[in-house]
């Protein structure tokens, strides 16, 4: 079921962009629409009441928004990345334990209170967990300096066992401190509630430097999909490309996780519904499944937001309940025969 790539671009970038205002402005309470729009027409400030206003607009909510839409963004690209790398649907971004190793740098950050001097600690110990973690799956999974896929997989499975292991420690070590303990299960839990422009600029950075590498390759991805004598017949070394691939992934997944905690399905689903509207190829492919992560990231934290208060919905819990139907529509279509 395919429709024409540049016409679906177009509409989810609209859709995005839709959805991005109405992220501004739709609020239990608070400045909303005609608060925005006194703004907008007082650019020089001179009514002091838009002050605050602006405030709340430029300082709270636009830099919520921003890691929103970089972040689903980000995690649609690693996911499309890592399932064409591995020429395996179910691959995700924490395949290979940069999720985990985030999770469990942003845990210790918060256990020893770390944000409490530096604002940005959070985010920074996540980026050293992730990079961490990551470069010992590459370093176990060689096979006599090679690449090998099925040894990444079983080094990955182990790290990422023994990581969350170590993070689920982190939290009952300090299980006596509810304060401490409901921090790290909230954070893990996703959510983006007090980013800045600091957290923009990671998370941001990061998909604009990553995501152009990958885009700048996605002709490689193409032939990845094909079995690594054929993709060298046609001219590209499969062996160091997938590595290459991998650590761009990487990348996109650690800057993302970083600032916004345990984000489940968006790196897994959204790469499959993009590949089903406009096709295999990673030209369109790239750009569709950024449009719709954000989307979905974007539209996720608005219904967080607009929950009742009492509630703490989580945003990882929303990804995870808008991404299981979908797995039911695969298996669907599996039980059918046709190709996931």
């Amino acid at each position: 079921m395919s429709v024409r790539p540049a016409r679906a671009l177009l509409c989810f970038a609209v859709l995005l962009c839709a959805v991005g205002l109405a992220y501004l402005v739709w609020v239990r309470e608070g400045p909303g629409l005609s608060a925005l729009l006194d703004c907008v027409l007082d650019p020089f400030g001179r009514d002091p009441n838009n002050d605050i206003v602006r405030c709340v607009f430029l300082q709270i909510r636009l830099p919520r928004l921003l890691v929103a839409g970089f972040g689903g963004a980000a995690l649609a690209v690693a996911g499309a990345v890592m399932q064409s790398t591995f020429r395996n649907p179910l691959a995700s971004p924490d395949l290979v334990g940069t999720a985990a190793g985030a999770a469990f740098g942003g845990a210790l950050a918060l256990v020893f209170r770390l944000e409490d001097s530096v604002m940005v600690a959070v985010p920074l110990a996540s980026l050293a967990g992730a990079t961490l973690v990551t470069g010992l799956v590459f370093v176990l999974g060689g096979s006599y300096g090679r690449f090998s896929v099925a040894g990444l997989l079983l080094a990955g499975v182990a790290l990422n066992t023994l990581v969350g292991a170590l993070t689920a420690f982190a939290v009952t070590f300090r299980f006596d401190n509810y304060s401490a303990s409901s921090r790290v299960l909230f954070w893990l839990m996703g959510g983006l509630e007090g980013r800045t422009w600091a957290h923009v600029l990671i998370t941001g950075g990061g998909f604009l430097v990553f995501g152009a590498l990958v885009r700048r390759r996605a002709s490689e991805l193409d032939l990845l999909t094909l079995r690594d004598d054929s993709a060298h017949s046609l001219g590209i070394d499969a062996q160091r490309s997938r590595r290459v691939m991998l650590w761009y992934a990487c990348g996109l997944t650690a800057t993302t996780v970083a600032n916004t905690g345990g984000i489940a399905f968006v790196g897994l689903v959204v790469p499959h519904l993009a590949r089903l509207l406009t096709g295999p190829t990673h030209g369109i492919l790239l750009p569709v499944s950024a449009v719709l992560g954000a989307l979905l990231l974007v539209g996720s934290d608005l219904l967080c937001r607009l929950a009742p208060p009492d509630a703490n919905l989580r945003l990882g819990v929303v990804t995870a309940v808008l991404g299981a139907p979908y797995f039911l529509f695969l298996l669907a279509r599996h039980r059918r025969g046709e190709v996931l």
